[in-house]
């Protein structure tokens, strides 16, 4: 049985719910809370692509392994349109965080909040992204993220051109593959460094024993160069 197909409604509510969910190209991945603390890129590498394709960047930085244990994670799917999936702007982005009360039940709680407005319209020199205040006595009235804070503010970068860079650097991504780069050459590609670097040290320590100085700081140098 295949996983059901949500809206992005729904997607949309399950994250004001605490969910942490990511668009892993048309399937929805819910994150476990254990995932935050033992991320090896750290909590906020996912909690920044929480309603948002992360597929590029899953790919790029898991191995088939970690994907595959990425993927058992699913939960449902989504429509994904001619110029990809249309994304939220995570909590995160505008200062809300998932923390626990003294009871141990986790809440949304705001650490800040964004200095310019999200409906602000962007000029050509205005910046693109939100700057973060702490504005105390101002953020704990606040129950959590709305269904307004979680859409995007203006761009000047539109959803088709968005999805043209996507396509380039998938492109480019699978170039590399293909040419083996990611492949590490222990004996090839290590190996004549390593025996370069002993060479100048070596090289340094017998001509300082000879007193010849010069001699030994020049191979010194190569070597502190490398």
């Amino acid at each position: 049985m295949g996983k059901p197909i949500w809206t992005r409604d729904q997607v949309a509510q399950r994250i004001l719910a605490g969910e942490t969910l990511i668009i892993l190209q048309s399937k929805v991945i819910r994150v476990p809370p254990s995932w935050l603390s033992a991320h090896p890129g750290g909590s906020l590498a996912i909690l920044h692509f929480v309603g948002r394709n992360a597929t590029d960047e899953v790919d790029a930085f898991h191995s088939e392994e970690a994907l595959r244990r990425i993927r058992g994670y699913e939960v449902a799917e989504v429509e994904i349109g001619e110029h990809g999936w249309e994304p939220f702007l995570p909590p995160v982005m505008s200062g809300w965080v998932r923390q626990g009360d003294k009871g141990g039940t986790m809440q949304w709680h705001r650490e800040a909040t964004t200095l310019r407005p999200l409906t602000e319209e962007l000029s050509e020199t205005s910046p693109h992204s939100q700057i973060l205040l702490v504005r105390r006595g101002e953020l704990e009235t606040q129950p959590g993220p709305t269904l307004e804070t979680l859409q995007p503010g203006p761009s000047t970068l539109s959803p088709k051109v968005q999805a043209e860079h996507s396509r380039a650097y998938r492109e480019l991504h699978q170039q590399v593959i293909d040419a083996g780069l990611y492949k590490t050459r222990y004996i090839g590609g290590y190996g004549p460094e390593i025996v370069r670097y002993i060479t100048f040290v070596v090289l340094a320590v017998l001509f300082y024993c000879k007193s010849w100085f010069l001699t030994s700081a020049f191979f010194l140098g190569l070597y502190w160069h490398q």
